[in-house]
């Protein structure tokens, strides 16, 4: 079997039918069919299951997946100790606001040894898409433990706070003692309109704030960290963000005084126990 069919079969099998995997990579259908026809020629195997207009892995498929991962992986070690790498590709999946504050940290280790590394993200708040074999890492948030999932490596990056933000022209911002709650919620607030941030263990919003308890005046929903910023630094309206947030995008924080809930993160890197190889082991 040659590597080369492996590696497209890896990349085959990350997506959800034949047309949307020839559209991702720029290749012909056709292209993409002889291949899969090949290696079950191979393997004297079906790879996949038609449901519908798309398809998933047979239970062959998916034992195929996971070796060829595990071989890919060996593989590019043997090229990094002859002398003959071929460039890193890392696919990672996480909420957009994990992505876009850890992403950074996670690469510059990886460039030291590879300055051609390239990069795929994709939005996955938990782990379905690694364990789909679709992305080699997943950046996910708890409110303490680990995702408890066999087969599934974690190590922990970050433990984070939410807090009141606003712009640093906002009424409030100037002032310095802790603002009763009743106070706070006569501001409109910007609130997420999906689960940018990762889990925040409430199931009544995206943010943790306790709407339940303390309703607040929604005066936008969001879908992008980028947005819910531009919005934040340009109107005198609210929100409850990641404290990682305020420096990143120059907001202010505001002290608040009468609720007694908060929201903390737990932030984890994951990756699939048995693929130990290659680069993955220099973030672990």
């Amino acid at each position: 079997m040659r590597i080369e069919d492996l590696k497209l079969f890896v990349q085959i099998a990350s997506h959800l039918s034949l047309r949307e995997a020839a559209l991702h990579l720029n290749m012909q259908p056709g292209t993409l069919s002889k291949v899969v026809r090949r290696v079950e020629s191979y393997y004297q195997q079906a790879l996949f299951v038609r449901i519908g207009k798309g398809w998933q892995l047979s239970p062959a498929g998916k034992t195929l997946l996971a070796r060829s991962n595990e071989l890919l992986n060996i593989n590019h070690d043997i090229e990094l100790e002859l002398g003959q790498p071929q460039r890193t590709h890392m696919r990672i999946s996480g909420a957009d606001g994990l992505l876009n504050h850890y992403l950074p940290a996670l690469i510059s280790p990886l460039q030291q040894y590879d300055h051609e590394l390239t990069l795929a993200t994709f939005k996955d708040p938990g782990v379905d898409s690694l364990l789909r074999y679709q992305v080699d890492l997943a950046l996910v948030a708890t409110n303490g433990e680990p995702p408890q999932i066999q087969g599934i490596q974690t190590k922990l990056l970050d433990q984070v706070k939410f807090v009141l933000a606003c712009s640093p022209n906002h009424p409030l911002a100037k002032r310095e003692s802790a603002i009763p709650i009743t106070e706070i919620l006569e501001y409109g607030f910007i609130v997420p309109s999906s689960n940018i941030y990762g889990d925040t263990g409430s199931l009544l919003s995206n943010d943790g704030w306790h709407d339940e308890a303390f309703a607040r005046r929604i005066v936008a929903r969001v879908d992008t960290i980028s947005a819910l910023a531009s919005l934040l630094k340009t109107q005198h309206w609210l929100a409850y963000i990641p404290e990682y947030l305020l420096a990143e995008s120059q907001l202010s924080m505001l002290k608040s005084h009468g609720c007694p809930y908060t929201c903390n993160q737990f932030i984890w890197l994951c990756c699939q126990q048995k693929i130990q190889y290659g680069w993955i082991n220099r973030l672990f």
